[in-house]
């Protein structure tokens, strides 16, 4: 039997434990303290702050709940809470269920909780805090499938910021599916939710509301729904999808596995990106609406394929191709790139043809295609020109200055993404 005089809770998120008991003042304690240990006061800056309780011993899972591990603000009246037990029964999770404001809280352990033989906390303990909110918003995801099932979502959000670095919610709500994010810096953010789907990796992406931190030190509160289309969103005719088959040409089924290649469904706000599987197939569910979807070629030397689509709920939209097969081995070919004389291409990505009498860069390309010229000298590239070819696939720029201390670089890009570029060796003198 555990010994009932020896077992206690302690706090692992409080580091303040030699403080003295006396930075609690009693001006701070509410009457219904009495009985109570009281604990150092701590200063939380997190309106999502979730506490865990953790117990050296496995404690009954019947009595963790919100009646013996509780809030309350000053006034004594209970903040709603979610409180949950860990599967090895040594902690207890307090999820606030809105977000705390600025103000003082208490947060209860109490004796009812107990032991696996039924032993009591020898002491109950009252944890002081207040909440403090630094500036910033607070952006709460509702995340829901398309035929808003009850079930919790499996896969996992993020929030990317313009630099790339992810950000994990602050608070989550599995019951509701309420995701909640701390953002102190203004700038625009994706919400990015990975899961699994048909057996394969998916990625959707979601625009969220460009982000402004408030000056007057306050904490705003911004909202967006993330909806996760399913096949039974497809079935139910809430959403539509998107597939079909990639494969080298003149492949044969029995000879080998087709190579796996990444596929992309975009519009303005949303994107969804997978892999094919190892028949070459892939399934994206999507919302009924326009899309494009991007198709990577095999390697670098084939070209990504694109495609404009548009989706009906309750239906599968398949490219129009040969076969309704996608080709991921269609050499890139320089995207149509042939230079007028004097210019050359070197066939290694080398431009030539240049020098300080230079006044003018033409050729032809494929019609859906773009040429950028930059001058690469700068440790950023600076573009000097983007053309769009005539009818015939012509393009000219004349340069209003001798080309002298500029490097020149010469970039095609189409429709799809893919890119030709040819650069000077040095620069011109």
């Amino acid at each position: 039997m555990y010994n009932r005089t020896r077992w206690i809770a302690c706090l692992f998120t409080i580091i303040l434990l030699l403080l003295p008991v006396s930075s609690v003042t009693a001006a701070t304690t509410p009457s219904s303290a009495k009985g109570f240990s009281i604990w150092p006061s701590e200063t939380v800056h997190d309106v999502n702050k979730v506490w865990t309780v953790t117990f050296n011993i496995p404690v009954l899972d019947k009595t963790v709940n919100n009646k013996t591990i509780y809030v309350t603000d000053t006034k004594q009246a209970k903040i709603s809470t979610s409180v949950k037990l860990s599967a090895d029964g040594l902690s207890a999770i307090v999820t606030p269920t809105g977000s705390y404001t600025n103000q003082d809280y208490f947060l209860y352990i109490t004796n009812g909780v107990m032991s696996l033989d039924g032993s009591a906390l020898t002491e109950s303990i009252v944890v002081p805090f207040t909440v403090v909110p630094l500036p910033g918003v607070s952006l709460q995801v509702t995340m829901t499938d398309d035929i808003k099932s009850s079930s919790t979502l499996s896969g996992s959000l993020t929030l990317v910021d313009s630099n790339g670095n992810s950000l994990a919610p602050s608070f989550s709500n599995d019951s509701n599916g309420i995701y909640t994010f701390s953002i102190y810096e203004s700038g625009n953010y994706i919400l990015n939710y990975r899961s699994s789907v048909n057996g394969q990796l998916m990625t959707q992406t979601l625009k969220a509301p460009s982000i402004t931190i408030p000056t007057n030190g306050t904490t705003t509160v911004r909202k967006i729904t993330m909806t996760i289309p399913t096949e039974s969103g497809v079935i139910q005719k809430k959403s539509g999808s998107i597939g079909g088959s990639i494969v080298p040409e003149n492949w044969i089924p029995t000879n080998y596995s087709p190579p796996i290649v990444p596929v992309t469904v975009s519009n303005s706000t949303m994107s969804w990106s997978t892999t094919t599987d190892t028949n070459g197939r892939f399934k994206i569910y999507v919302p009924a609406g326009s899309y494009t979807l991007v198709v990577n070629g095999e390697s670098s030397e084939y070209k990504n394929s694109s495609y404009k689509l548009t989706v009906t709920a309750g239906q599968m939209t398949t490219p129009i191709t040969p076969g309704g097969m996608i080709n991921v081995q269609d050499p890139l070919n320089k995207l149509g790139l042939t230079l007028n004389s004097p210019l050359t291409d070197n066939g290694s990505g080398g431009l030539g043809g240049i020098d300080a009498a230079t006044r003018e860069i033409s050729g032809s390309v494929n019609l859906d295609a773009t040429v950028t010229i930059c001058d690469t000298v700068p440790t950023t590239p600076k573009v000097l020109k983007t053309i769009t070819p005539d009818k015939n696939g012509n393009f000219s720029y004349k340069f209003s200055t001798p080309l002298t201390g500029k490097k020149i670089r010469i970039q095609v890009t189409d429709g799809s993404g893919n890119t030709y570029t040819l650069d000077m060796a040095s620069v011109v003198s």
